[in-house]
């Protein structure tokens, strides 16, 4: 059964929790839980809407991740303090709007008129559950380790949950006319890449003539040969001092592993990869170098499945490192490259490279990268960095790289 988030949210605010929200937003005595269910249905169905296209459904992902870093281990204590919940509520500002975007005010005027509050006390309402149903996805994608498809399994498994509680007119201002529809729109899986048709084999030939007495004749043969190399082992091992004047031995021949030296080397190009190391503090270091390489790629630390483009959370801390990198240097324009294994049509991994690179641009813009300083670019499996020939050389050459455009220091 799906995680209900709504129930997780509601048990870990607690009665305490409870009673100092309503104190904080003056909601009438014992209508705390209600409201706060409605305001949290609201931002989930919200995020079931937003998940409704793969650059939606990264953003989510990527929101969630950062709110995983929120403290609201005391939600009383958050509610009773003016500078905690000022600080809280500039957080669940920006989450609603991005969640609902330009939709934002229809939300919040059916939310007021579904509790009878007031404009403002709606908007701080839901200002309120969106970083607290963000912080427990966010930790669900931690402890789970999802990624962009599991999240999105995660959101549509909340329907049920939130279909009694969202508002009246939600549905109608998220464009939908039922809550099927807005969960039809989720996006669970990237279109796979082509696959082969598989042939078929031909019927096995049909035992004809010699055949139909051949093939007993074979099999007689054989349980005869193992019954007398039975006697042979029992007459070696029986102890009475016989001498074995002939004894069959069985060679099993084994293919000496392969040394590892790496071969079919990738060609030296003028791309050539960061080392590992940490991603921030090496990119960071390339640009305070004025002899710096043009051509030099950063990976980041993104991983993907073989026909996919959905990143897992793990991924994440470097794409906000990059982004805080980019906020750090307004005068640094950067090219997102995105590469794949070798397996399947090459047109196929040029297109899947692609939407790779478009996944992480999106994800830079939408925290405010401005589009002209990022572009997206498909290089398929051109550019591989290890063997492909291994499963952990197919894993190293699905990446992402960053690689310099123009920079001026400023």
């Amino acid at each position: 059964m799906a995680d209900n988030l709504l129930e997780m949210a509601v048990r870990h605010l607690g009665s305490s929790g409870l009673g100092a929200l309503g104190n904080a937003l003056g909601l009438p005595e014992g209508k705390s839980e209600s409201a706060f269910s409605t305001g949290a249905a609201t931002v989930l169905a919200g995020m079931l809407n937003k998940a409704g296209s793969e650059s939606g459904l990264g953003t989510l992902l990527n929101m969630a991740t950062k709110s995983n870093s929120m403290d609201l281990s005391n939600p009383a204590d958050i509610f009773t303090s003016p500078d905690k919940m000022t600080s809280l509520q500039e957080v669940g500002g920006n989450l609603v709007e991005s969640i609902f975007g330009d939709k934002r005010e229809g939300v919040i005027s059916t939310l007021t008129n579904s509790l009878g509050l007031s404009g403002s006390k709606a908007t701080s309402l839901l200002r309120i559950a969106a970083p607290v149903i963000m912080s427990l996805v966010g930790k669900l994608v931690k402890s789970k380790g999802l990624n962009m498809e599991g999240l999105a399994a995660l959101l549509l498994g909340q329907k049920a949950h939130i279909k009694d509680k969202i508002p009246p007119g939600l549905l109608s201002q998220l464009g939908a006319s039922n809550l099927d529809e807005l969960a039809e729109r989720t996006v669970v899986e990237t279109t796979p890449r082509p696959t082969g048709k598989v042939r078929s084999e031909p019927p096995p030939a049909k035992n004809s003539g010699w055949g139909k007495w051949l093939w007993p004749l074979l099999i007689a043969l054989g349980v005869l040969w193992a019954l007398n190399m039975c006697a042979k082992k029992e007459r070696m091992d029986d102890g009475t001092g016989a001498v074995i004047t002939e004894q069959d031995e069985v060679i099993v021949e084994e293919t000496p592993p392969t040394p590892d030296t790496t071969t079919t080397p990738v060609p030296d190009t003028t791309e050539a990869p960061a080392a590992t190391g940490d991603f921030g503090q090496q990119f960071r270091d390339y640009l305070a170098n004025a002899s710096r390489d043009p051509n030099r790629e950063f990976p980041l630390n993104i991983e993907f499945p073989t026909d996919g483009s959905m990143p897992n959370a793990a991924s994440l801390p470097d794409v906000q490192t990059l982004i805080a990198i980019m906020q750090e240097n307004p005068g640094l324009a950067i090219a997102i490259e995105g590469h794949t294994d070798s397996d399947g049509d090459a047109g196929a991994n040029q297109k899947l490279s692609e939407s790779r690179a478009q996944a992480v641009m999106k994800m830079l813009t939408d925290a405010g990268i401005d589009a002209s300083r990022v572009t997206a670019v498909g290089v398929g499996s051109a550019n591989p960095v290890a063997d492909n020939s291994t499963e952990e050389g197919k894993q190293k050459n699905r990446r992402i790289a960053v690689k310099v455009t123009t920079y001026e220091q400023q």
